[in-house]
């Protein structure tokens, strides 16, 4: 889940190492860290609680409400559509907001564009009835959802000092975890269009504090913009010549896919796999938002353990076994109790596996990179496994549900976590 929730987090990540234009390094930022983070953090807090409350509760409830009898078939061809949508953004977002060059800066018309038109989209959205039009709009909010990321996160690399910008990074990925839990909460408890359009507000209010309350410098005195060309994005496939490149992009495809395939359907399994009747008040949403928040709590709480304990030995590979072990059991957990006790079991031992790997993520994906002159290039190949594992993660988790029920999709995760343990075993140049 998150997996929107850890996908927004390591996209961070690979655009805070991506190196800006020259002349925007070196220009002084008239606005001061702490103000810039003051009014950049709640603008992440919005746009991660979009991605968790859209993908992780409104949209399977609305899919219900079309046709409830093929409601899985339905949210596996949307989440594959939301998927491409969200490709194409974050991409596009990135490149043409490096080339933009406007008095108000790069960054700020982009983020206020599309905060107004992600609104606009979801607003039309919480409207839907029919599957068809439902599948469009879901697509075009993730493209502008993405489109707001890919700007959002070069606003570290552009406007922080390189000897600031671990720790800017490192605030600023808080808003992954804590954006979630706004968004699947208030998605939980305002539904179908009102809880659209209160995360959509939020969105556009908090975005247009950042633009206006931090703003941006001119950009019309940069170099002018770089094209972008089809040789230099076949260029970022060489990666894949390295051995323990491959491995990493490998191992984190399938952590990604095994965690899909259970999060993107968790809605459903509280309603038809615990019961209605055995979740707290009754509910399916508000029950899906008190387990996301838990596990994100305790992922929290983990990160900062684990971190402690990465600082202190250089063994990698140990830690990528550690989550594939208890993340094995976490999804074990409900085929052995199938019940709502069962699945908080499920939530806090998730979050200990999320919090131990996600200690040393982008350690490990560092080590890796083959080339250390185009690191923000390969790093943002290995941080697209997310992305890579949102296109398969919905026909494996609906074809393991629909043929032998929900447990087959528990047990499919424990094999998974199990697989990214094995593959840590195969890595040569990490300890």
């Amino acid at each position: 889940m998150r997996a929107e929730t850890r996908q927004g987090r390591e996209d961070c990540v690979a655009d805070r190492l991506q190196p800006s234009a020259a002349a925007a390094r070196q220009r002084p930022d008239a606005v001061g860290l702490q103000r810039l983070l003051f009014f950049l953090l709640p603008a992440a807090f919005a746009l991660y609680a979009n991605f968790q409350g859209v993908q992780l509760i409104l949209i399977p409830a609305q899919v219900e409400t079309v046709e409830p009898a093929r409601k899985i078939d339905n949210l596996a061809l949307l989440t594959v559509f939301c998927a491409i949508g969200g490709v194409i953004g974050l991409m596009a977002g990135g490149g043409v907001s490096d080339a933009t060059r406007s008095r108000w800066g790069r960054r700020a018309p982009w983020l206020a564009a599309m905060a107004v038109a992600s609104a606009a989209i979801a607003f039309s959205l919480g409207l839907q009835r029919h599957l068809p039009a439902i599948a469009a709009l879901y697509a075009a909010l993730w493209f502008t959802l993405n489109f707001f990321q890919g700007a959002m996160l070069a606003v570290v690399p552009d406007r922080v000092p390189q000897e600031k910008r671990s720790l800017a990074s490192s605030v600023v990925g808080v808003g992954a975890p804590v954006g979630a839990l706004i968004g699947v909460n208030l998605a939980a408890w305002a539904e179908g269009e009102t809880g659209y359009a209160a995360l959509a507000a939020l969105l556009i209010a908090t975005t247009l504090a950042f633009v206006s309350l931090a703003p941006e410098q001119a950009s019309q005195s940069l170099d002018a913009p770089r094209r972008l060309k089809l040789s230099a994005a076949l260029r970022s496939l060489n990666g894949f010549r390295s051995h323990d490149f491959a491995v990493v992009f490998a191992l984190r495809t399938t952590m990604f896919v095994a965690q899909f395939s259970i999060n993107n359907y968790l809605l459903y399994i509280l309603q038809d796999h615990i019961g209605a009747s055995n979740l707290p008040a009754g509910s399916g949403r508000i029950a899906a938002g008190a387990l996301t928040s838990l596990r994100i709590l305790v992922t929290i709480m983990i990160i900062f353990a684990a971190g402690w304990i990465a600082g202190r030995t250089p063994r990698r590979k140990l830690f990528a076994q550690v989550y594939a072990l208890v993340m094995a059991a976490a999804s074990l957990a409900p085929i052995f109790a199938a019940t709502w006790p069962g699945m908080l079991v499920f939530a806090a031992l998730g979050g200990v596996a999320i919090g131990v790997y996600s200690a040393i993520d982008l350690d490990l994906m560092a080590q890796v990179l083959p080339d250390k002159n185009a690191a923000g290039r390969d790093l943002a190949v290995l941080v697209m496994a997310g992305a890579s594992a949102q296109f398969l993660a919905p026909t494996i988790g609906g074809g393991l549900i629909k043929l032998l029920g929900y447990n087959a999709l528990f047990l499919f995760g424990a094999i998974g976590a199990l697989a990214v343990g094995a593959a840590a075993f195969l890595l040569r140049g990490v300890r």
